[in-house]
């Protein structure tokens, strides 16, 4: 999804009837591990 906050990088043109629109490729999320504790 596109947010202002990652909105940076976009870019259109304009050129012979053709609208050209650059997008940044977005960031795949990477996985985030989180400790559990177990108390026997």
């Amino acid at each position: 999804m596109l947010t202002l906050e990652n909105a940076h990088g976009i870019d259109a043109e304009f050129k012979n009837g053709v609208l050209i629109v650059h997008l940044p490729k977005q960031e795949t999320v990477k996985p985030k591990q989180v400790p559990i504790r177990v108390q026997a």
